[in-house]
C-alpha cells in the first residue's frame, strides 16, 4: 500500500524522544511513515504487519525499531474488528527525534555506530534473542521513571539497541520509500479491502475496479508502490496467516492452506519455501523445537 505521511499527535520538535503507551480496541489501519525514528513493544494483540516491503505476522512480545521515514502499518486480526470485549491491542512506543539524537550525542564518540544504526533501521529492525529480553526491561522502565534516572535508562536503551547482535532486518536491502500522500484514500481502500478478502479469491477485474482502473494500469500501479506484483502481495499476507494458524494449533498442512486461502497444496508449499525459506513441515518442526 501507498503510505502517507503522518504528523504525530505528540511532538519531538524540543525533544530528544517521548513514550507512548497505546491501549485501544485495535490498531490505526492506516500505513503511515513519520520522521521519527519509533521503538515499539506490542504487549497485546496479533494480526499482520507491513513494514517497508515486508509482511509478516506479529504477537505479542515483539519488538521493533523503525529508521526515519519507514512506511509502516500493525493491521490487527479480523475478530479485533468484531467488539470483542476480551481482545485489545495494547503497545508501547518511543518515538525519538534522529536529529537531536545525532546532535545530543555528538562529541561522545560514538557518531559512526549511530548513523549505521539509523542507516540499517530504515529496514526496519526486529530484535530477538537475550537482546530482545534486555531491551524490553529497560524501555519498560521508561514508563516509570522521571528526572535523570529517565535519561539514564534512555542512554542505556540506545546503546543496547545500536550494538544488539540479536536482530533481523525486515525490508530487502534496495527497499526505499519513496511515497508522497497523493493518493491516500486509494491505498486505503486497497488495503482495508485485501487485508478483509485474502483467504478467497480475488480477481483482477475486482480489485482494479476498486482501484478505478483497468487490469493492466493496476498491476502497474500497484508494484510501482508496493514493490511486490498484486499476487505477491496477496499470497505474503495468506503465508502470515498460515503461520499463526500452525503457531495456534494443530491442523493439517492442507487444512491450513485451505484456510489461508490456497485451493493448491502444491501451490501453497512453494509459496510457503519461498517466503520463509523452509517447508510448512519443516517450519511446524521448529515450532515444536522452540515451544
Amino acid at each position: 500500500m501507498k503510505p502517507i505521511q503522518a504528523i504525530l499527535g505528540i511532538s519531538t520538535a524540543n525533544k530528544v524522544f517521548l513514550t507512548k503507551e497505546i491501549v485501544q480496541p485495535y490498531y490505526s489501519t492506516q500505513f503511515h511513515f513519520h520522521h521519527e525514528c519509533q521503538l515499539t513493544y506490542i504487549v497485546e494483540s496479533s494480526g499482520q504487519r507491513i513494514i517497508g516491503n515486508n509482511i509478516e505476522y506479529f504477537e505479542p512480545g515483539e519488538l521493533v525499531f523503525l529508521g526515519s521515514g519507514v512506511p509502516h502499518v500493525w493491521y490487527n486480526d479480523k475478530e479485533y474488528f468484531q467488539g470483542s470485549e476480551h481482545l485489545r491491542a495494547q503497545s508501547l512506543a518511543m518515538y525519538i527525534n534522529p536529529d537531536q539524537l545525532v546532535e545530543s550525542l555528538e562529541g561522545f564518540g560514538c557518531r559512526n555506530v549511530l548513523d549505521h544504526w539509523l542507516t540499517i533501521s530504515r529496514r526496519g529492525v526486529i530484535y530477538t534473542g537475550a537482546s530482545k529480553t534486555e531491551l524490553i526491561g529497560l524501555f519498560k522502565a521508561l514508563f516509570y521513571q522521571e528526572g535523570m534516572a529517565k535519561l539514564i535508562t534512555f542512554l542505556q536503551l540506545i546503546d543496547r539497541l545500536m550494538h544488539a547482535t540479536d536482530y533481523r532486518l525486515l525490508s530487502s536491502p534496495d527497499y526505499v520509500n519513496s511515497y508522497s500522500e497523493n493518493d491516500q484514500q486509494r491505498m486505503e481502500r486497497l488495503f482495508q479491502f485485501i487485508f478483509a478478502n485474502f483467504r478467497r479469491d480475488i480477481s483482477l477485474d475486482e480489485i482494479a475496479s476498486l482501484a478505478n482502473m483497468n487490469e493492466f494500469s493496476f498491476c502497474r500501479y500497484f508494484k510501482s508502490r508496493t514493490q511486490k506484483s498484486f499476487t505477491q502481495f496477496v499470497n505474503d499476507l495468506r503465508i502470515g496467516h498460515a503461520c499463526k494458524l500452525m503457531q495456534e494449533r494443530y491442523n493439517p498442512i492442507e487444512t491450513v492452506a485451505y484456510e489461508s486461502g490456497f485451493n493448491n497444496i502444491t501451490h501453497f508449499n512453494r509459496q510457503f519455501k519461498r517466503i520463509k525459506g523452509v517447508t510448512p513441515r519443516d517450519y511446524r518442526k521448529q515450532l515444536r523445537t522452540f515451544s
